[in-house]
């Protein structure tokens, strides 16, 4: 478990190489619409300069190893979310490894690294991505803790959109922006599905927790927006297997929710089918649960949203 946590710690920095049995490590980046859900800020941006000097702070909150950023100027072309008023940002990023002449490691200040098994090449591995200027991106960002910057986090890294599949991952990252900007409109559409599809990406960016770590505490949304959601997951159709563009459909955003007997809800109980009956329908029982429980104990419940915790001065 300790060698499972500090290499998720490490690959979550960007700066190791993975070693293992396997022919190669592959990593699932969140699709771009979920990128945009869960960031702070969503632009398309050119890098316009890359600062002299580096800035030293903790990568993640309460580290207590200092990390020198290189910092990123970047001319907003287009504000998708986040960055109202706002012409350039800046974004932080740790630079990549190097690789000695000979193929070994050449560690950073302050950066961990995990080294190849014996008899193995050093390859680099897992890299933080390295802005460089003129650069045109589409950039999910997170808010840096103790930084006067953002950054870019591991598994939501941005979007070339001079390719022809980076202009199309721009535009249903339009799509999902457009309802984070005016969530009531589709809360209140007269189309169930258009209704769903808000509801589950509204939960998606309400429950997610912060990128970049640390402390959270949960505050309550909008009342008369909660019950809208709420009211749109129980109507929408649960049987709905293939996720919608922001990465959810209605059962997963009921899970997201993440109910508690604190909260008045208690899980259906699912009967084992004796031998020659149909087998239990879990997604049906799970939603008439859900359904009797808004309807009871879940009248007066407000969604509750993730955010970082204030730091105590």
């Amino acid at each position: 478990m300790k060698k499972y946590l500090l290499t998720a710690a490490l690959a979550l920095a960007g700066v190791v190489a993975v070693h293992s049995a396997a022919p190669a490590l592959m990593i699932a980046f969140q699709p771009a619409p979920q990128r945009a859900v869960t960031a702070d800020v969503v632009v398309v941006g050119k890098v316009t300069a890359i600062e002299k000097d580096t800035v030293d702070v903790p990568q993640f909150p309460g580290a207590k190893e200092k990390v020198a950023h290189k910092v990123a100027v970047v001319k907003i072309e287009t504000n998708l979310g986040g960055a109202a008023n706002l012409t350039h940002i800046k974004i932080g990023f740790i630079p990549p490894a190097k690789v000695q002449p000979g193929g070994g490691p050449v560690p950073l200040p302050g950066q961990p690294m995990i080294l190849p098994a014996p008899g193995r090449p050093f390859r680099p591995g897992i890299q933080a991505p390295e802005l460089k200027e003129g650069a045109e991106m589409l950039f999910f960002l997170a808010k840096h803790p103790s930084g006067d910057f953002y950054t870019m986090p591991f598994m939501s890294p941005p979007v070339d959109i001079k390719t022809e599949g980076g202009k199309k991952e721009l535009e249903e990252v339009k799509k999902i922006t457009a309802i984070i900007a005016d969530p009531m409109k589709g809360l209140k559409s007269d189309k169930a599905d258009v209704r769903a599809e808000t509801a589950a990406t509204m939960v998606m960016k309400y429950r997610a927790y912060p990128a970049n770590g640390g402390a959270v505490e949960q505050v309550a949304i909008n009342a008369d927006e909660s019950k809208l959601i709420l009211k749109a997951i129980v109507e929408a159709d649960w049987k709905q297997v293939r996720p919608g563009p922001g990465g959810m459909n209605p059962m997963s955003a009921f899970y997201q929710l993440g109910l508690t007997d604190k909260d008045g809800w208690v899980p259906p109980k699912f009967v084992r089918p004796q031998p020659g009956q149909p087998p239990v329908d879990f997604t049906a029982v799970q939603k008439e649960a859900f359904t009797k429980w808004l309807a009871g104990p879940g009248k007066d419940y407000v969604i509750k949203r993730v955010v970082a915790k204030k730091a105590e001065k």
